[in-house]
C-alpha cells in the first residue's frame, strides 16, 4: 500500500532502472475507501498483478507473503511498498520475494517506516533500519538502500535488489524525490529539531504551554520529598 512519498521514489527509480515484466505488487490492497494508491497506472499497458493477503480494491490475487504461490523466477519486478511492517515474518517474506523474482535481471523494490506511529491494516509488527533492509535483501546480487529523515532514526527506508546484474553507480540518496524529501526534513523552516523530529513552532509552543506547568509541579514535589 504505497504512500505518496513512496510513489515519488518509485517514479524516480523507474526513470533510471529497467523494471522487467511481469510486474507484481505485494501489498496492493487499498485499505481506505478514499485512497488512490493503485500502482498499476504507473505500468499502463504492461502485465501487472496486485496481490494482498485479503481480497479488496486493488487486489487481483490473494497471496501470503510468507508462502507465495508464484513459481521460482516467475516475477520480473516485485514491488512491496509500505507493507513489510504489517507482515509477521519479514525475513521469510523477503526470502520468498527473492525466490520468485527472475534470476536474469529481476528487480525487487521494498519500502517501510522506522519513525512512524503504529497503524493497523490490520496489524503493525515491525520497524526497520537501513541495515535491516540490507539484510532483508541479502538474497539479491546487488542492493541499494536509503533512509529519509534523521540519519539515526529515519522516517522512511527504501531498498532495491536485483538478480543477475549490477545497479552500477545508482545512489538512491541522489534520486530527485529523495533529495527533495531530505531537504524538507533538514530545513529549519519546517520546524524545531527535537531529537529525530521536526516540530512546527506553533505545535511546540502549545505543547510547552500544556505540559510545562505539570513538569514544574512534579519537579518541585520531588525536591520537597527528597
Amino acid at each position: 500500500m504505497a504512500q505518496p512519498i513512496t510513489r515519488q521514489v518509485l517514479r524516480d527509480v523507474m526513470a533510471v532502472v529497467d523494471l522487467p515484466d511481469p510486474v507484481v505488487e505485494f501489498g496492493s490492497l487499498q485499505v481506505e475507501a478514499a485512497q488512490d494508491i493503485d500502482l498499476r497506472r504507473f505500468f499502463a499497458g504492461r502485465p501487472f498483478t496486485g496481490t494482498d493477503f485479503r481480497e479488496g480494491p486493488g487486489v487481483d490475487r490473494v497471496e501470503d507473503l510468507r508462502a507465495l504461490t508464484f513459481g521460482d523466477g516467475e516475477v520480473g519486478t516485485a514491488i512491496c511498498l509500505d507493507t513489510l511492517e504489517h507482515c509477521a515474518d519479514p525475513p521469510q517474506a523477503c526470502r520468498e520475494l527473492a525466490r520468485v523474482t527472475r534470476r536474469d535481471g529481476g528487480v525487487c523494490l521494498i519500502s517501510s517506516v522506522m519513525l512512524f506511529g503504529i497503524h493497523g491494516y490490520p496489524n503493525d509488527y515491525f520497524r526497520f533500519t537501513p541495515e535491516g533492509f540490507r539484510e532483508l535483501l541479502s538474497g539479491f546480487d546487488d542492493v541499494r538502500v536509503v533512509g529519509i529523515g534523521d540519519p539515526d532514526i529515519p522516517r522512511e527506508v527504501f531498498g532495491i535488489g536485483v538478480h543477475g546484474r549490477s545497479l552500477g553507480d545508482l545512489d538512491l540518496a541522489r534520486l530527485p524525490s529523495v533529495v527533495a524529501l531530505q531537504r524538507v526534513w533538514d530545513d529549519p523552516a519546517t520546524g524545531v529539531k527535537v531529537g529525530p523530529l521536526r516540530v512546527p513552532p506553533g505545535q511546540l509552543a502549545r505543547s510547552l504551554v500544556r505540559e510545562l506547568p505539570g513538569v514544574l509541579r512534579a519537579r518541585r514535589a520531588a525536591r520537597r520529598s527528597a
